[in-house]
């Protein structure tokens, strides 16, 4: 480095300097004192650091705002050698700055300056940012100024990271920012406006806007921002209508500002854009779900209606609330909810509220009576739901059912209460009443049927005489009686009397207030008898079944003793199709009725000659046209026989193909019944696999083959693949 100075040292001796002070000297250039004095002040007095370097590379001269702003005196930097090590103590970065200078040197004549910018270590170790501008004299000296630039250049990379954030936020937001001229074409957007309108950056610079919308919405369009570009006036949130490039329908809703241009004058527009085609699908939707429960509510088989205890009035109702108090809606709106309830009711529905105020719980379910319009009173059960709003009940949902005639009958009921003593005393079915899970006033058929006194049923619990596997039943009643949801329940349980017998009984359940409180009136049927009648019944069924099954096979065996050569044939394909039908995962039953039709599919062959039957060798066309009729005299045999299952229609099918090539009816694809189907190829199969009069046996090989190669052509796709993987992976063998 010492020789690359020493090849650009100064060509004229500078004299030394004389009366140093402190880290400093005088200026070391010869001129008249008083002009040397004055340029010594202006330089010492300079807002920036200034140095004097000789040619030899010695630090001659610094001011102080040198040491102010570095903290190296001259005897800390003697020479250039000294300064270089001390503010660029990394040697990368100090040969890096040495290069520059040197650089420069080559370049620059005298009284010439190009400005550097590097970054210098201080004494006290700080760095700093410094812009170095230097001049070389013609005496090859260099008059050096630094510029301390650190605060300038950190606003600069802070303007910088704030220039990249918000860039990086507005290419990122879901929102569309974007610019147009007064013309409307694009001068500047972000990716959102690209991806909203389907378009790359490069297509849509300088796009116009109408070219993404339709004639009535650009009208819509111009006239909004000729609004703005008017009165200076933001348009927000407004809405239209664009095609993307791929020709969908779109809704944005923007906001729009006018901007100005250097001069204060308009030159264009500014907007912010969402797409808001999913919310006004999501609006659409939740409009069109309260359109739909304003509906139901108000065709609802019961009063709806909600209430404000607050301001103590009605928020809504339904059309059958109106009907029961036959008030119109404006009319009940204008109510308070006290003024419809009957004095007792009204005195009920203040206990009510009280226990809920003070924190206990009450039944959702309530019985009051109503004032209607002209004073009609009628009898409700309210199912009510409360409404809080910071642990206060504000208001509740109510739905209301018009129990007058019930009540009515009750009322009745009550007095004629010697009537009804007769009519239950000497009823044939138990009747009683349950009450806390203990019957009470139970009739004499009750006390006959379980075998206990009054007293004795007074202490038993109404379940435990309930079958343990059948008291989730009754529970489950009582439950949902308790909520409101129902009025009454019907079901069939058993119960144990006194002696342990089981008895199976039908329970029709009523709730009723019973000695002011919740009950149930109960009538009880003994149902015993029709139970076993039931389980016989289904033993019946169970041996018709196998009668069924016999009949098939006595007729399966009839064929047999007539065509000795196809003995086992029919049993045979009826397995073949049974397993097919399960690895197809057809119903129970419908396998069932496969390995029915399957076992007498050849029944019509009752009606060929024996000789034909059991001919060797090729058959001439007229008996091979006897044979073919097998099919449809198969049907006619069976068609009035009462089966579960198509018997006759799958024996009737069972020689149809899928190209419409069989008989006796020529069907295609699904007109063959897929039982029929299923028959078909498990008959193919097992024909070819067996010996016949005429030939010997074609082996399995052969006969996988002919399904295999025709299948989705003679023989259903489906099924034939069924047929391969159940042999050929061994699920299935003729035996």
């Amino acid at each position: 480095m010492a020789g690359k100075l020493n090849q650009y040292s100064l060509r004229t001796n500078i004299r030394r300097i004389s009366g140093q002070s402190f880290g400093q000297a005088e200026i070391p250039w010869a001129a008249p004192g008083d002009e040397r004095e004055k340029f010594q002040l202006v330089v010492e007095k300079f807002p920036l650091p200034v140095a004097v370097i000789s040619h030899s590379g010695r630090y001659e001269y610094i001011n102080s705002k040198f040491t102010d702003t570095f903290g190296y005196t001259l005897t800390d930097i003697p020479n250039g050698r000294a300064w270089f090590r001390r503010a660029y103590p990394d040697k990368a970065h100090r040969e890096q700055v040495i290069s520059a200078w040197v650089e420069d040197i080559e370049k620059l004549g005298s009284g010439e300056s190009y400005p550097r910018s590097f970054k210098v270590t201080c004494r006290n170790g700080g760095e700093k940012d410094i812009l170095f501008r230097f001049v070389t004299l013609a005496d090859g000296g260099q008059l050096l100024i630094y510029d301390d630039v650190t605060e300038g250049k950190r606003a600069e990379r802070d303007l910088r990271k704030s220039e990249e954030k918000y860039r990086s936020i507005l290419q990122s937001m879901d929102e569309g920012c974007f610019e147009v001229d007064l013309a409307g074409n694009f001068t500047f957007f972000n990716a959102a406006v690209s991806r909203i309108l389907g378009y790359p950056a490069d297509e849509l610079l300088g796009m116009n806007n109408r070219h993404y919308m339709d004639g009535e919405n650009a009208k819509k369009v111009i006239a909004t921002f000729n609004e703005v570009y008017k009165t200076g006036e933001p348009r927000r949130a407004f809405n239209w209508e664009i095609v993307t490039k791929t020709g969908t329908r779109r809704f944005i809703e923007a906001s729009v500002f006018r901007i100005r241009d250097e001069n204060d004058q308009p030159s264009g527009f500014r907007g912010i854009v969402r797409d808001v085609t999913e919310r006004r699908k999501s609006e659409n939707a939740l409009r069109e779900g309260e359109e739909r429960y304003r509906q139901l509510v108000n065709h609802a088989p019961a009063g709806i209606y909600e209430v404000d205890f607050i301001r103590q009035k009605f928020l809504t109702a339904n059309d059958v609330m109106c009907e029961y108090t036959g008030y119109s809606r404006d009319e009940l709106m204008a109510l308070a909810p006290l003024d419809i309830l009957e004095e007792n009711s009204k005195r009920t529905f203040l206990e009510r509220m009280t226990k809920v105020l003070s924190g206990e719980g009450v039944p959702e379910t309530v019985e009051y009576k109503i004032k209607g319009k002209g004073g009609r009173e009628f009898w409700v059960i309210l199912n009510s739901k409360l409404v809080w709003e910071n642990g206060f009940p504000k208001g509740a949902t109510v739905v209301v059912h018009n129990i007058t005639e019930r009540k009515t009958a009750e009322e009745a009921l009550r007095r004629s209460e010697e009537k009804y003593r007769f009519l239950v005393n000497n009823a044939n079915d138990s009747i009683f009443i349950a009450k806390d899970g203990r019957i009470t006033f139970p009739n004499p058929k009750t006390l006959e049927m379980l075998g206990y006194s009054t007293q004795q049923l007074n202490e038993v619990s109404y379940s435990d005489l309930v079958h343990p596997d059948d008291r989730s039943i009754l529970e489950e009643a009582g439950k949902r009686m308790a909520r409101g949801e129902t009025a009454s329940e019907t079901f069939s349980l058993r119960v144990s009397n006194k002696a342990g017998k089981e008895i199976w009984v039908a329970v029709s359940s009523v709730a009723i207030m019973w000695e002011s409180g919740p009950a149930t009136l109960n009538f009880v049927r003994d149902i015993t008898l029709q139970k076993k009648a039931e389980n016989e019944l289904n033993e019946t069924v169970t041996k018709l079944r196998k009668i069924t099954g016999a009949t098939i096979q006595a007729m399966a065996q009839t064929i047999e003793v007539r065509d000795p050569y196809t003995a086992g044939h029919q049993r045979r394909v009826a397995d073949l199709a049974r397993a097919i039908a399960s690895a197809m995962g057809l119903t129970n039953d419908r396998i069932d009725g496969i390995r029915m039709a399957g076992a007498i599919h050849d029944i019509g062959k009752i009606s060929v000659p024996a000789e034909i039957l059991s001919k060797p060798g090729v058959l001439s066309p007229i008996e091979f046209s006897l044979i073919k009729t097998h099919s449809q005299v198969g049907y006619e045999i069976l068609k009035d026989i009462d089966f579960p299952w198509d018997i006759a229609g799958m024996v009737l099918q069972h020689h149809e193909r899928m190209d419409g090539s069989g008989y006796p009816n020529g069907l295609i694809g699904e007109q063959i019944m897929l039982e029929a189907r299923i028959i078909a190829v498990a008959d193919v199969v097992e024909a070819m696999a067996s010996h016949r009069p005429y030939r010997p046996a074609v082996g399995m090989d052969k006969a996988l083959e002919e399904i295999s190669t025709k299948r989705g052509q003679i023989y259903d796709a489906d099924v034939v693949n069924t047929c391969l993987k159940v042999l050929k992976e061994q699920v299935f063998s003729f035996k």
